[in-house]
């Protein structure tokens, strides 16, 4: 098994990409997945040496390259120079990998709110770009294909380079009282920007019914005529336009990521999986098999308290793959494990299981026991 710890690029920088090497070649790490461009953020940073609390809007840690159009990355307002090309020429040992950030960029949705999910009631959802949107596939590709031509990474590895999710995992001092449950959070998330009806449209899907459908089940769900605990695959199979709009945005979503490969070139591609639940991407518009064609592996970051809980998600994305590895993270602190006991023990059966790659969350967010437990757990199955 291979281990990678992700990190931000701040923490490497406040202690110095020489000490931070050794300090995690040291634990037995030999990969770091380092955030290049990444959302908005407040980090609680319990051992660096120059500060307790860092807050960043979405933004690039890169100088960004000029093949961009309407939509380019926003580097760092802090940053002096290119924090990556600085780290990177800071390390010797570690193979440094680019985690990247792609819909999930309220700073851009908030300056092109033209580019963002519009929901079923026809609310410009900021904290999401849209995929189906050709000005938000340019900047997509553009991106992997800019962090690819520099050479520094041996792996880019996507985060939300999809539909995203309903609420956007949590706005700032967000408001809902609600209980919106797994199909609302869908159906709230789904998609009605211009490009995604004309989508469905080119393919005979009704997009206008699609639409009113999902804006009246959601306000049913909000006026407890629906439950919110009713499962998305069986109200979608009651739905049989609205399932129809589900699977263009998944065609459509597969045709983007051919493109992601192509610009990724040489360099291997992976998807994280696993939102909103393991199992339910499609939730996202991803198709797991058919994104297989064109990624080269699957990272499934399992936060989970337990093995079996661990094991459990897994297995529900495993059984929707073809023939892709599919690596998985661990969050080995709060608030998912609090005994080294227990970071051992998942370590250990995921290894047993054959995982071929685990990565840890991250290098500054843990405290200094929870490196210890890393530490202890590799040292357990190397």
């Amino acid at each position: 098994m291979e281990f990678a710890m992700w990190a931000y690029p701040w923490d490497l920088l406040d202690e110095g990409p020489v000490e931070v090497e050794t300090r995690l070649r040291g634990v037995g790490v030999d990969e770091l997945n380092l955030a290049t461009n990444y959302h908005t953020v407040q980090a609680f940073t319990p051992h660096n040496p120059e500060r307790r609390t860092l807050f960043a809007r979405a933004s690039s840690y890169f100088e960004p390259g000029p093949e961009y159009g309407d939509l380019e990355p926003v580097p760092y307002e802090q940053m002096d120079g290119d924090w990556v090309a600085d780290i990177a020429a800071g390390l010797s040992e570690l193979s440094l990998n680019s985690w990247t950030v792609g819909c999930h960029n309220s700073r851009l949705g908030m300056a092109n709110p033209e580019y963002t999910l519009e929901s079923a009631h026809g609310d410009d959802l900021i904290f999401g770009l849209c995929p189906s949107q050709p000005v938000v596939q340019t900047y997509l590709s553009a991106l992997v294909s800019d962090l690819a031509a520099r050479d520094t990474f041996a792996r880019i590895e996507l985060e939300t380079f999809d539909y995203f999710y309903g609420t956007g995992f949590g706005w700032h001092h967000q408001k809902i009282h609600a209980r919106l449950g797994v199909l609302g959070e869908f159906l709230l998330g789904m998609c009605f920007c211009p490009h995604c009806q004309e989508n469905a449209t080119a393919e005979d899907v009704d997009a206008e019914q699609a639409r009113e459908t999902v804006a009246n089940a959601l306000d049913d769900i909000v006026a407890g005529e629906l439950s919110h605990d009713r499962s998305p695959e069986a109200w979608l199979a009651e739905h049989s336009t609205v399932a129809a709009y589900v699977d263009v945005r998944e065609r459509m979503l597969s045709s983007l990521y051919a493109t992601l490969a192509d610009a990724a070139g040489t360099t291997p591609l992976g998807y994280y999986v696993g939102a909103p639940e393991p199992g339910r991407e499609w939730i996202v518009g991803a198709d797991l098999q058919a994104l297989s064609n064109h990624v080269d592996y699957y990272c499934l970051p399992a936060y989970e308290s337990s093995s079996d809980a661990v094991i459990g998600a897994y297995n529900a994305v495993e059984t929707v793959i073809d023939d892709v590895p599919l690596h998985v993270g661990l969050l080995p602190g709060h608030p998912a494990i609090d005994d080294e006991a227990t970071v051992v023990d998942i370590v250990e059966t995921l290894d047993s299981k054959g995982v071929p790659r685990l990565s840890f969350y991250n290098y500054g967010l843990l405290p200094e026991q929870s490196l210890e437990w890393v530490e202890t757990a590799i040292e357990t199955v190397s």
